[in-house]
């Protein structure tokens, strides 16, 4: 037991030394790590809250995305996701990377034990660990930073799962729970929910992962399985109730299209990726190109081969593993199959959820997992074998390393000629692709050839099975540690945080009204080749992409919208661009927009040009086939104005209509001639302003005293009554204050906030009193108080 304990330890530390050792620049360097999403979503929410935290608020509120959003409800900003306490303890550029890395030692940790808990050897889930954490799949969605911390706690939920059903254990039932708990506040939902279905599943079905029958009754495993979930549901109620709430208020609520909900689909011939990572050199543009969401999902040949030695092997699960492969590419797959369509059809709920890609993850931990197994049962066969050799074996994978010697020396001897023929009869890129994809192939032959000769001489016995299993490690490790080498993308920190002309023409402004890009900015692109920093300050600081002006603290009226407010959302739409023109400028100017960004010169005399960018090229629709797309982009200056006929963010007005019919609303909004300076649409008649006893002052007045993530303070002299327009977004939890008294929030302009004030001198006080967060914390405590006193009383149930 103790040799047992210190080598699994070893192999652990093992483990961490080579995965910081895959990330040693981020680790080291004053670097921050820039894939896709993360400098313009994950990174700018987390450094808010975390700000927000040390500095004594609570992190409820976001007031500088949208006119304002629910910060702590919407999930994706991982507030209370456990691994993000580091963020608290060191540099948050630095802890954000760290978290990250850390990710990949946990997903190879976890699907370690998951692989023992199914029978494995050491080596076997030593395999597993590699093939998951140095795949090119896990690198490919560290950038969707919330799917990628869900899919790392998936094999722990299901090694703790399978140990309760296998030792009748609550105490594992217990450990259980508080891992989906874990996986849910990770924020992935999709990989959340499809391991949720699994766990169900293997409740009914725990033969699907365990060999042996000795596993708990199923009455006991129905009691165990309410017990997880009803735990999960009071323990995450301080979570789970705000994220219901946001979600039932949000554009998310009525579902995305068919078109929108699988448009990252995983394509058929995406699956060569598995064995040559980025094949069709998509290079940074991966996303925009293929769609397929995934940059890399490279395993190479061994982890394949191993799955087929299991499924040659006499193991009783295959048919169910071929099932769980099957069932999870299909899903993966997407709009690609029909499978699909019939699910969003049938099952409510799906039409919420965005690209099926993400599903991928579930056949990359089984195909991981099937690569451990498959050592397993290799080994297996080569110790049954009476003559000590395995002739099919040996011939079969003589003639492979035969073939892909020969492939090796036509690459070698023809190198030149086969890349013009490439490039002149199959051009991909004009930038020359296919030098990189024969690169790709020669690297694949090489490892293909000496994974075949291994196993001729494994088969032949001149290698044992325990050299085999070191070489096998070796040769995995080397595979994926240098295919996947660098391919992340990582940006100096200054250059991150620097200020460009634009931002700091923004941050001038001492009124600190709001900006609004450009959304067809959101689609620019530069050369292929251009360093990490002159794209941050090309793209995320000159164009104000998504969530960046976050970083700065700068009030955007637009953002990353992952749930945008229902009503906020139908406002930004009246802003539509058709033929690349901006439409109904008073909308913007409600929303207190002081700044514009914008792709071609405006005549409008109330917008004073204060600078003039750089040239972009345009990238065209890239939803359509690549034959239907524009060759060459359309040049584009992006040219940034001050609003001078802007509204204050907080201002006094007289006039009100109330309209209670959305669409009505809606088009009266955007009708030529409406004024938003001069009259305020309602849902309903406010309530009578109370006389005053003072003497009313001779003119209007409104001033902001105090702002905060949760809380607005106001000062205003009414010379009649009026209302009090605030442009900041109208959501459920906030309240208000009126000379000490609470009033009443009446939603105007469709999205924003108003209360009526009677003639004299007001201080108000607007505050974020969410009710769906205290209630979840109220659940959350007692369900916390009730299993506490269960431990304490039932200990030694649990924990024999």
């Amino acid at each position: 037991m103790n040799r047992d304990r210190w080598t699994g330890t070893l192999l652990l530390l093992g483990f961490l030394v080579l995965i910081s050792l895959h990330f040693w620049d981020v680790l080291t360097q004053e670097k921050l790590m820039f894939e896709r999403d993360l400098p313009i979503f994950f990174f700018p929410n987390l450094k808010l809250w975390v700000e927000a935290v040390k500095s004594g608020e609570l992190p409820l509120w976001n007031p500088y995305s949208f006119s304002g959003q629910p910060l702590f409800a919407s999930l994706q900003t991982c507030i209370l996701y456990p691994p993000n306490v580091l963020l608290l303890l060191f540099p948050v550029a630095f802890a954000f990377n760290l978290t990250i890395v850390l990710h990949f030692f946990l997903s190879g940790w976890f699907i370690y034990l998951f692989c023992r808990e199914l029978g494995g050897s050491r080596t076997a889930a030593n395999l597993s660990a590699l093939s998951f954490s140095l795949g090119g799949f896990l690198l490919s969605i560290h950038n969707v930073l919330n799917t990628f911390q869900s899919v790392t706690w998936t094999p722990l939920v299901f090694f703790f799962f399978l140990r309760a059903l296998r030792q009748k254990s609550w105490k594992y039932s217990l450990l259980s729970s508080i891992t989906i708990l874990v996986q849910f506040l990770g924020a992935g939902i999709e990989a959340f929910l499809l391991t949720q279905i699994a766990v169900l599943i293997l409740t009914l079905y725990p033969k699907i992962l365990l060999t042996e029958n000795n596993y708990a009754p199923l009455k006991w495993r129905f009691q165990m399985i309410r017990m997880v979930w009803v735990l999960f549901l009071g323990l995450g109620a301080v979570q789970i109730i705000p994220f219901w709430e946001m979600v039932y208020h949000s554009v998310r609520r009525v579902g995305l299209s068919f078109e929108e909900a699988t448009r990252w689909s995983l394509g058929w011939s995406d699956l060569l990726y598995v064995f040559l990572p980025d094949f069709f050199w998509r290079g940074y543009d991966y996303y925009r190109i293929d769609q397929n969401y995934l940059k890399s999902i490279y395993l190479g040949i061994i982890p394949i081969l191993m799955a087929l030695f299991f499924f040659l092997g006499r193991d009783r699960r295959k048919g169910w593993f071929s099932f769980i492969l099957i069932v999870s590419l299909l899903l993966a797959l997407g709009k690609n199959t029909p499978f699909y369509g019939v699910l969003y059809s049938v099952v409510p709920g799906i039409e919420t959820i965005r690209y099926p890609a993400k599903f991928f993850f579930f056949f990359s931990v089984f195909i991981c997992l099937l690569n451990g197994l498959g050592w397993d049962a290799l080994a297996d066969r080569l110790k049954s074998d009476p003559l000590g050799k395995l002739p099919i074996l040996k011939k079969a994978s003589l003639t492979l390393a035969f073939f892909f010697v020969l492939i090796l020396l036509i690459l070698s001897f023809f190198h030149v000629p086969i890349i013009l023929y490439l490039e002149k009869s199959f051009p991909i890129s004009p930038v020359r692709p296919w030098v990189f994809n024969l690169h790709n192939l020669d690297r694949f032959s090489f490892i293909a050839l000496l994974t075949f000769l291994f196993f001729v001489f494994l088969a032949d016995r001149k290698v044992s099975i325990k050299k085999g299993q070191i070489l096998v490690i070796t040769l995995l490790t080397l595979d994926l540690f240098l295919a996947n080498w660098e391919y992340y993308r990582r940006v100096d920190q200054k250059a991150y945080f620097s200020l460009s002309p634009n931002l700091q023409a923004v941050l001038s402004d001492p009124e600190r009204g709001r900006i609004f890009p450009d959304p067809i900015l959101t689609n620019v692109k530069t050369e292929k080749n251009m360093k990490m920093e002159d794209l941050t300050d090309l793209i995320l600081k000159e164009c104000f992409y998504f969530d960046y002006p976050l970083v700065h603290r700068i009030f955007n009226a637009s953002g990353f919208g992952v749930m945008t407010y229902q009503p906020y959302q139908e406002l930004l739409d009246l802003i539509s661009v058709k033929d690349h023109h901006l439409n109904n400028p008073d909308i913007l100017r409600m929303m207190n927009v002081k700044h514009l960004l914008w792709h071609e010169p405006l005549p409008a005399p109330h917008w004073r040009l204060l600078r003039q960018g750089e040239p972009y090229a345009l990238v065209e629709d890239f939803t359509k086939p690549l034959p239907l797309r524009e060759s060459t982009p359309k040049t584009i200056i992006p040219h940034l104005y001050e609003n001078k006929k802007v509204l204050p963010r907080a201002f006094l007005i007289s006039n009100y209509v109330v309209v209670k019919n959305k669409i009505e609303r809606l088009q009266l909004l955007q009708k030529k001639g409406f004024d938003p300076a001069q009259t305020v649409l309602l849902e309903e008649v406010p309530d009578p302003p109370r006389p005053s006893k003072e003497s009313p002052p001779d003119d209007d007045r409104v001033s902001i005293t105090n702002f905060s993530l949760n809380q607005i303070g106001l000062k205003a002299s009414c010379a009649g009554p009026r209302l009090l327009l605030l442009s900041e977004a109208y959501y459920p939890g906030w309240r208000v204050w009126v000379n000490g008294k609470e009033g009443k929030i009446f939603r105007a302009n469709h999205a924003f906030r108003a209360v009526a004030l009677d003639p004299g001198y007001h201080v108000i006080a607007f505050k974020y009193r969410p009710f769906s967060v205290y209630f979840g914390l109220l659940s959350s405590s007692l369900t916390l108080i009730g299993l506490l006193v269960s431990l304490v009383f039932f200990r030694q149930k649990l924990f024999n």
